[in-house]
């Protein structure tokens, strides 16, 4: 059995799309929806009143996706765990095609990401910030890391290598470098869709790439044991990365122009996102992994 697992968190807007996305699935397959829930936003009444077949474990105190993720680990009954962000609704076939992918040996297997509202300027930049790297795509790859928007294990996976990092962002591309220390990539299969509802002002957007730049260089740092040297050389580098990381994203549309018309358009969106990211990242080797 599959188990899906969410972790929610001030997921009001959202919620209702997601988990209708998971009713609506076709094909066969037994799974079950867990929501580890940490709103204060009042999401948790509306799936209880709403989808009283979703498994609903609610924390009063925030949670990071690491620890809810966790959580719903702990609890899960299926031999494969997947996760989908609250932001975001699954492809019908989602749930078949997972199950479908983990009859192979693969231990980590991930999927595409389009974007869930196109309508927005900025969710348009805010969503090539991100997810440019998992694009609907033709063909099938093996990666080094794939967002935990849309991701699948079989549950081994955990016994073997431990659990997702906690209080922080970034717990699910630590987890994949240590996957890939043993020796294992993260299979990325297009067919495995859903799709992301991106943050559409400016200011939150910025605001939440910091965060994330900064998560990134403290995960990287703490993990990969990072000397001060070591450190103030990467700080001392930090005005290339936001070139860099725009070079990255402007060369995955150009290799895959499924969307290259929209991030020509939204262009000084990304290069906004990626001076917040890249700022967030100096502050982050400047402050060590504490």
């Amino acid at each position: 059995m599959l188990s899906v697992i969410i972790a929610s968190y001030n997921a009001r807007d959202v919620i209702d799309s997601c988990l209708k996305s998971l009713e609506a699935q076709r094909g066969d397959g037994p799974f079950e929806v867990i929501v580890v829930d940490s709103s204060t936003d009042g999401a948790s009444q509306i799936i209880r009143e709403k989808f009283p077949w979703v498994d609903l474990y609610v924390f009063p105190q925030r949670m990071y996706c690491g620890e809810a993720r966790n959580f719903g680990i702990s609890v899960a009954r299926g031999d494969i765990v997947a996760f989908i962000d609250a932001d975001c609704t699954a492809d019908s076939r989602w749930v078949s095609e997972i199950l479908k992918a983990h009859e192979s040996p693969r231990l980590a297997i991930g999927g595409s990401i389009g974007n869930g509202n196109p309508e927005s300027y900025v969710g348009w930049g805010a969503y090539f910030s991100e997810f440019s790297q998992w694009m609907p795509a033709r063909a099938s790859r093996t990666l080094e890391d794939v967002a935990g928007a849309n991701m699948s294990y079989k549950k081994e996976a955990f016994g073997r290598f431990g659990s997702f990092i906690e209080g922080t962002y970034c717990s699910d591309t630590e987890f994949h470098w240590r996957l890939k220390d043993a020796g294992h990539h993260v299979l990325f299969l297009p067919s495995l869709r859903v799709y992301h509802k991106n943050i559409p002002s400016l200011g939150r957007f910025l605001i939440h790439e910091f965060h994330h730049g900064l998560s990134f260089a403290r995960v990287r740092v703490r993990s990969r044991n990072f000397s001060f040297l070591r450190r103030a050389s990467y700080a001392s580098l930090s005005p290339l990365i936001a070139a860099w990381l725009l070079s990255k994203i402007a060369w995955r549309n150009v290799k895959n122009p499924v969307y290259l018309k929209d991030f020509l358009k939204t262009l000084p969106v990304v290069a906004l996102g990626a001076a917040s990211w890249s700022l967030g990242e100096l502050v982050g080797y400047i402050r060590g992994g504490d």
